[in-house]
């Protein structure tokens, strides 16, 4: 099997499991911020054993600027995970989903202004669809038409959104921090920042889970966090950053499926078009970007 081959599976794969989050979510009895406590505190030792036994170590960078903007990344990144679950459960995975896909927007939003990046026609147009796109998914167009959206859950999604623009933001800021290091330390501050706040309220769930619940738990934090993000970063090497764009729409569709077919969640015609003006918008605005 080929280098680049290979490279392919492994960013494949890692999109399926990324697109499946939203279900296994769904199967855990957990408050949001307890579950995004335990996927960070848990991630974090995953990859830390994975460098471990890769004989690497962790590449903190030595600039205190430096460092506080990671830490500040991790905690943006707490937020969003707390978010995105809490959206998951008030409204269908598809919307949630969908509005969490608009980060990618929003940082092209804020971009002229905290990356000195100029905003090209094109990307006015793609984020004036993208936009639309939320509209039209958000249900407030035809209220009522789908069962399980609600505005509470797309707001959720938006504010996860939002957090996650910041990581994506802050992560440009980084520069050449070590890739594998920064999502570590990101992690394992996501954890250890919810970890108090989780303690105190004293309704994390932990004590009610089941022999099924604690499997999915560790089929979160393991697999869908430490072997996913592994197999991500070991894919990038070797492939160009096109088809890295592309590959991360495998995300999204997956989720859109899990949602259709597994919880019955089904979008009317104009959400559909709504999704296809999202994701295909920063698509369309990544690849763009790519080639000048």
């Amino acid at each position: 099997m080929t280098t680049e081959r290979s490279a392919t599976i492994r960013l494949a794969a890692s999109e399926v499991i990324f697109g499946t989050l939203g279900l296994f979510v769904r199967l855990i009895p957990l408050t949001p911020t307890a579950l995004a406590a335990s996927r960070g505190i848990l991630g974090a030792l995953v990859l830390l054993v994975y460098l471990r036994l890769s004989g690497k170590t962790l590449q903190l960078p030595r600039k205190v600027r430096t460092l506080a903007v990671l830490l500040a990344s991790g905690v943006c990144l707490t937020l969003n995970w707390a978010l995105l679950f809490k959206a998951y459960g008030l409204t269908t995975l598809a919307t949630a989903e969908l509005a969490y896909e608009m980060a990618p927007v929003m940082v092209m939003a804020v971009s002229p202004f905290v990356l000195d990046e100029h905003l090209t026609t094109t990307r006015k147009v793609c984020l004036c669809l993208a936009l639309a796109g939320i509209v039209a998914v958000s249900g407030v167009l035809e209220p009522g038409a789908t069962v399980g959206v609600t505005l509470q859950g797309v707001a959720f999604g938006l504010g996860a959104a939002c957090f996650y623009a910041a990581v994506m933001v802050l992560n440009q800021l980084l520069g050449d921090v070590d890739p594998l290091t920064k999502t570590t330390v990101q992690l394992g501050v996501a954890g250890l920042a919810l970890l108090p706040q989780v303690l105190l309220a004293g309704d994390a769930g932990w004590q009610a889970l089941g022999f099924q619940a604690w499997v999915m738990l560790a089929i979160v934090c393991v697999v869908h966090t430490g072997v996913a993000f592994i197999l991500w970063f070991s894919s990038l090497h070797n492939l160009s950053a096109q088809k890295v764009a592309i590959f991360n729409y495998i995300d999204p569709a997956v989720a859109l499926l899990v949602s259709a077919l597994v919880f019955g969640e089904h979008m009317t015609p104009l959400a559909m078009v709504g999704a296809v003006l999202i994701l295909g918008s920063t698509l369309v605005s990544e690849l763009l970007e790519m080639r000048q």
